[in-house]
């Protein structure tokens, strides 16, 4: 099994300084499939694409650029594209928006690590070294229901305030997440931050903030060159079908098989919904427990006869349900299993 956050990255650059930082990012990172574009004329449009599909973009150039590149385009730190700066001589990376959500502070890091270039973090927690709730709740699949809360609680946390939480018996969530400035409590009503199974923020009128795990894992097959507005379109018609949903927001992984590791569409919808994308080789999903539906053909081609059923129970985990048996559209097929929370 092969987990990856950070799958594709697009890159904009103008100058022949630049174009050789560019080639230095895709031999230093071989595991990250980088886009780039090199022409003014389109750099608009290619943005707007880019935060449409909340796809991470590095711009090469002055930061003057790229924040009036992207002003016309920003909505809320929720979904918005990470954005980073790096100047031509590749001296600093620097993080401008969406540094825990969209991973952004992540990607400087590890740009940094693998080329030397200084990597200048200024989100306020992290440089004060402070619990970061939004990180929190990227890394352990957590679903933000009142995004202003993520506000008062990191303000809280500045001030050396101590934050309370209250997590539902069927939530396990390791102690080493947390740090000095949290307290665990046993009572709801105690609590600055609810983690709960179901919603139940306007139960309780002290809660800054209510996380309720993302518990709806993806699998996914598709014929090669299928794109992201296809996938995405199929991917949302069976979810508003199946289980009257919408997609964003309630999606805790994509999985497929390592033969797609490279199928952009699936990369790009993965970044879409914010949300790790899982490659299993044909071993793996072969030993998937459960009764599945069966293609020769799907086996003859892959080794395995059914992917997005055995790769949507895997990554749900132990005492999972297949919620959605294999659909299929067009050269696509998809199914969706839950993982399981009982609580308030």
């Amino acid at each position: 099994m092969k987990v990856k956050n950070i799958l594709l990255i697009r890159v904009v650059f103008f100058t022949e300084k630049a174009v050789a930082l560019f080639n230095k990012l895709k031999s230093s990172l071989p595991e990250i499939e980088f886009i780039s574009l090199n022409d003014k004329a389109n750099l608009l449009p290619w943005t707007k694409e880019s935060f449409e599909k909340s796809i991470p973009l590095i711009f090469i150039s002055a930061a003057g650029i790229a924040v009036r590149t992207i002003a016309p385009f920003i909505k809320d730190k929720v979904t918005d594209s990470p954005v980073l700066v790096m100047d031509e001589n590749g001296k600093f990376i620097i993080p401008v928006l969406s540094g825990h959500l969209g991973n952004a502070n992540k990607i400087a890091e590890l740009i940094s690590k693998s080329t030397g270039v200084q990597c200048v973090i200024t989100t306020a927690t992290d440089i004060n070294q402070k619990f970061s709730i939004d990180t929190f709740a990227k890394e352990n699949n957590l679903k933000i229901l009142n995004r202003d809360g993520i506000k008062k609680v990191s303000a809280k946390v500045l001030a050396g305030k101590q934050i309370k939480i209250y997590i539902d018996d069927s939530i396990k969530i390791g102690s080493d997440k947390f740090t000095e400035e949290i307290i665990l409590t046993d009572k709801i009503e105690n609590a600055d931050v609810g983690i709960t199974a179901n919603e139940v923020n306007a139960r309780y009128s002290n809660l800054l903030l209510n996380l309720v795990p993302k518990k709806y894992c993806i699998g996914m097959g598709c014929k090669k060159g299928k794109s992201f507005e296809e996938l995405k379109t199929f991917a949302e018609k069976v979810f508003a079908s199946e289980l009257k949903l919408e997609l964003r927001n309630n999606i805790c992984s994509i999985s497929t098989i390592d033969l797609k590791e490279k199928e952009t569409g699936l990369l790009e919808f993965a970044h879409y919904l914010h949300i790790p994308e899982i490659f299993y080789t044909a071993e793996e999903l072969n030993n998937a427990k459960g009764c599945f539906s069966e293609s020769e053909f799907v086996k003859e081609t892959t080794g395995v006869s059914n992917i997005c059923e055995r790769a949507a129970v895997l990554s749900a985990g132990d005492d999972s349900k297949l919620i959605i048996k294999k659909v299929s559209e067009k050269g696509m097929t998809i199914s969706v299993a839950e993982k399981q929370f009982e609580g308030k």
